[in-house]
């Protein structure tokens, strides 16, 4: 049974258990607040890592296991061991130079030094120190001071001065044993640690599946209805519990189950209390979406983005998978939905992320847009994730890790991907993979309710070797043609131009290549915008405008003339030759609210100018 206790013990218990014969300090770092498994013969206990060292070097020999912390000072782990060995640890806490009432003992920085040294000397039967929140006992890591030198200067002193005695039956090498329990091995002067032979540095990692499964076996034993359940459901719900937790600490699992218990969600729906432990919030409205509406989908987005019927559907099934939760990974937790929009630009990649976000969520402001040009630069990942510790802008956090924590159901428009710079695209790996970005201050923020999109203008230009913008598609080439150019060239970017294939096989086959504007959905596009901008100014400001037919026909070869910028070449070409003229005659005339006007004609130079009358009996806006 030993031997099989054994063998169920972490990696790194083993290889504290191996070296303590060897070595008379250990730096322990990383998951070191978490719960951990102390293996008994009963089963396996969940405890804190501190009454977890306590037990093991007790069995292994140690006659008494302090712990310190700068606030709590000095404390007996287990004062309920029974009454002799609390006596006894006592004793040997009062000849460390302790006064302790009730098995602590306070104590400032300057007494932890003196009591440092005497168990490091102590010669009586071994004893250990576990110093927890070690990283605490220096207040500024960059400027250490006297006192703070002092300390680490005489463990790094001892630590090469101790040498292992024997003690026990049979006999056996033993160290008084300090165990600093800090966050990061970097929390220590360096100088300390590093190419010190006479301490050891053990790395304690996160729970693995195999522990969080322990874990989460005796967990849902206490959840409602799981010991009325079958075998079959019990194990489901515990395989929903343990792949969804990944990543996460037995301690975070603890409070999963203790918040499935306080809302009454029975063990059936575990993994409903990590999304909601996860996301912080109880609704979810994904499960709120009106399935008609998005049935009914594709005739609304098609007002606002036209000629793309075929983004349209294959964006749709995106979201209808994603609303399904057909093909969602079990273990992890990805973002809900990515898409990779590529194509020539204004033909309504960014459009179509507005009109999805407001079809999901029935309200734009859950659109959230990053311009990814404005991340080119190496370091700009800071204003993503937020600056690292001791940087400027630490305070603030970053642009994305806020907006997500903020609004966590909502549409992420990264919008021209292929500027930004390679460094920034790894952050990206994370996000597509866990559904999980760590920000600069540390913490876990969560994409799993997010519907990702990612939009491209790769594959419609090319520089030459002059280093001239040339255009590789145009509108007059098929479809076919544009697509079969567009999806080498995003291919060869990642591949061979970024060497981060990776973030394409994350993106997989959603990657949705838009055609150009042709003729016949430029001319309604025309159309719908001349007519809003007069309908807009009839609403506003009560002026009516109408445009003659020579007028209308003017100005639609002036803006349909060249397609190659889409509808936001359009838009801008009616700016330019309807609303900036119309907007000069209504200031420079003065014209008041109620007027009844209409654009007689239009002549184009190098300034456009419109000639109103006021007779509109027999005009009318061609649509």
């Amino acid at each position: 049974m030993i031997n099989e206790l054994e063998d169920q013990r972490s990696k790194w218990l083993r290889d504290l258990i191996r070296f303590l014969p060897l070595k008379s300090q250990f730096v322990l770092s990383g998951n070191v607040h978490d719960l951990h498994s102390e293996n008994k013969a009963s089963g396996s206990v969940f405890r804190p890592l501190v009454s977890c060292l306590n037990s093991e070097l007790r069995s292994h020999g140690y006659s008494l296991v302090l712990c310190y912390d700068f606030i709590n000072g000095f404390r007996i782990i287990d004062i309920s061991s029974g009454q002799q060995e609390y006596e006894v640890a006592v004793s040997y806490m009062k000849q460390l130079g302790l006064t302790p009432a009730n098995g602590c003992a306070p104590a400032g920085i300057d007494l932890f030094e003196s009591v440092l040294e005497k168990v490091i000397s102590w010669k009586d039967e071994p004893i250990a120190l576990i110093v927890d929140y070690a990283s605490r006992l220096i207040s500024n890591p960059s400027d250490i001071s006297d006192n703070e030198y002092r300390i680490f200067t005489r463990a790094l002193i001892r630590s090469h001065e101790a040498r292992g005695r024997p003690h026990g039956i049979p006999l056996k090498p033993f160290f008084n044993t300090v165990l600093w329990l800090v966050e990061k091995e970097g929390d220590l002067p360096d100088w300390l640690i590093v190419d010190n032979s006479k301490i050891r540095h053990i790395s304690i990692p996160n729970p693995d599946y195999q522990m969080r499964r322990r874990l989460a076996a005796s967990l849902i034993q206490s959840l409602e209805g799981a010991r009325e359940a079958s075998t079959e459901w019990q194990e489901i719900a515990l395989q929903s519990f343990v792949d969804n937790t990944e990543g996460l600490l037995l301690a975070d699992m603890m409070l999963i189950a203790q918040l499935c218990r306080e809302e009454k969600l029975g063990y059936a729906k575990i993994g409903e209390a990590v999304r909601r432990y996860k996301v912080g919030v109880s609704e979810d409205p994904w499960q709120k979406i009106d399935r008609k509406k998005i049935r009914d989908g594709q005739s609304f987005i098609k007002e606002r983005v036209k000629g793309q019927d075929h983004a349209l559907v294959h964006m749709l099934d995106i979201i209808k998978r994603a609303v399904t939760g057909v093909g969602m990974p079990r273990r992890g937790g990805r973002p809900r939905g990515v898409a990779f929009l590529a194509g020539p630009t204004g033909v309504g990649k960014t459009e179509l992320a507005k009109s999805i976000t407001s079809l999901l969520f029935g309200d734009e402001s859950a659109y959230i847009r990053f311009d990814m040009s404005e991340f080119s630069a190496e370091h700009s990942d800071q204003r993503l994730i937020g600056a690292p510790p001791g940087y400027v802008g630490y305070d603030v956090g970053g642009e994305l890790t806020n907006a997500i924590r903020e609004k966590p159901f909502s549409v992420v428009l990264f919008d021209e991907i292929e500027k930004a710079h390679p460094k920034i695209l790894d952050k990206f790996l994370q996000i597509l993979d866990d559904g999980v970005l760590t920000s600069g201050r540390g913490e876990k923020v969560y994409f799993t309710e997010a519907f990702i999109v990612f939009t491209s203008n790769l594959g419609i230009y090319q520089v030459d070797a002059a280093g001239e913008r040339k255009a590789t598609v145009s509108p007059s080439d098929s479809f076919d043609k544009i697509q079969v150019c567009i999806r080498e060239e995003i291919e060869r970017h990642f591949k061979l131009t970024l060497n981060r294939p990776e973030i394409l096989n994350r993106i997989g086959e959603n990657i949705i290549v838009f055609d150009f504007i042709r003729t016949g959905i430029a001319e309604q596009i025309f159309v719908d915008m001349v007519n809003n901008v007069l309908a807009d100014l009839k609403t506003s400001r009560e002026i009516e405008v109408m445009i003659s037919s020579s007028a209308m026909q003017a100005l639609r070869e002036i803006c349909l003339k060249e397609l190659s910028n889409g509808g936001r070449g359009i838009r801008n070409k009616i700016e330019m030759h309807l609303v900036n003229p119309l907007s000069r005659e209504l200031f420079d005339e003065d014209v008041k609210s109620g007027a009844q006007l209409c654009i007689a004609s239009l002549e184009h130079g190098a300034v456009t100018k419109l000639f109103l009358t006021s007779n509109i009996q027999n005009e009318h806006a061609v649509s």
